[in-house]
């Protein structure tokens, strides 16, 4: 039996109009003419039965089958691209994992780390991508994410790899000097703030006795890279986990104020879909992960710490799903 089939021309004009909401915008992006695009769309809508804009004068707008049409033609259109370039990439049957992060720990610690994995996997090739919001894993392309929050992820098998310990840094040359300043001292300078970390300075000041403190002030970060170049210039001080400043503490740009720490409420987790679970490959890179994280975890669990601070764990974002939920830097 003949599938009725989109053509991808069709369905790449209607993604392309879809998101710019605009036909011009769209012919641009396609290198046809908008009359091209248009005629596209229309062949389109012909053959679903079903209209996907609605057309006044030269503006267009998504009725409300396009919306969910849209979304949907978009996602099917990323993950063909990204099942094309896996197949370009391959090399004698080699295995690609496609693996999402956090921006500043994929960057900052997962990615420097890889060498190591490909010593053991030789033939396996590591794709990383930026996430800061979660998803299902039904509908992208991705065979596990590094992610902070709650072992919740439905549909996903989930390990835990580290807790959050953050201390309070900033510039040397911030407090002028002073070799070891006190927590009045240190909450006395501008307070620089994670988005997604909206109570940190909170239980921090409360676990050093300071419950009078505003600690609401100051400018917020949406990822921790922002948060740590915003410490590194001097803007004021951060609370941070030491395995994401490792360098910029050995270079001398940031310096341990104190070593009254805080656990936040969430810790890191490594999610995959449970489906793919027996994949050797896969189940390689949990093991490696494991691995490499086992300092961090000794680390955490040594003590040294505040109590788990309750509302440290990452808020979601409004408009995503409302079952994968929660993001970090």
């Amino acid at each position: 039996m003949r599938r009725r089939l989109p053509s991808i021309g069709a369905l790449t004009a209607f993604d392309a109009a879809a998101r710019h909401l605009s036909i011009t915008r769209a012919a641009a992006e396609l290198s046809l003419t908008e009359s091209a695009v248009s005629r596209q769309i229309s062949l389109l809508e012909e053959q679903l039965g079903v209209r996907l804009f609605h057309r006044i004068k030269k503006r267009i707008s998504l009725t409300r089958a396009g919306a969910m049409y849209g979304e949907r033609v978009m996602q099917t259109i990323e993950r063909i691209e990204r099942d094309t370039q896996e197949v370009m990439g391959h090399e004698g049957g080699g295995v690609v994992l496609e693996i999402a992060a956090l921006p500043t720990v994929g960057s900052q610690w997962l990615v420097p780390r890889l060498a190591s994995f490909y010593d053991d996997q030789p033939g396996a090739t590591v794709h990383v991508s930026a996430r800061s919001t979660r998803f299902f894993f039904s509908e992208s392309a991705l065979d596990g994410a590094l992610y902070f929050g709650a072992p919740d992820w439905p549909g996903a098998g989930i390990d835990h790899l580290f807790d959050e310990v953050l201390l309070p840094v900033g510039s040397p040359a911030l407090l002028r000097g002073a070799a070891a300043p006190g927590p009045r001292d240190i909450v006395g300078c501008r307070l620089l703030h994670l988005m997604t970390r909206p109570e940190a300075w909170r239980h921090w000041c409360s676990a050093a006795g300071l419950p009078d403190v505003n600690v609401m002030r100051g400018p917020r970060f949406e990822i921790q890279s922002m948060l740590i170049s915003a410490a590194c210039a001097g803007l004021g001080v951060a609370l941070l986990p030491r395995f994401l400043i490792g360098d910029q503490l050995r270079s001398g740009k940031l310096k341990v104020l104190s070593d009254l720490a805080v656990r936040s409420e969430g810790a890191y987790y490594f999610a995959y879909p449970v489906e793919n679970a027996g994949d050797p490959v896969l189940a390689d890179f949990r093991a490696w992960l494991q691995a490499q994280t086992a300092s961090l975890r000794t680390r955490t669990r040594a003590g040294g710490t505040a109590p788990a601070a309750r509302g440290l764990s990452s808020r979601p974002r409004k408009g995503t799903a409302a079952a994968p939920r929660g993001r970090a830097g």
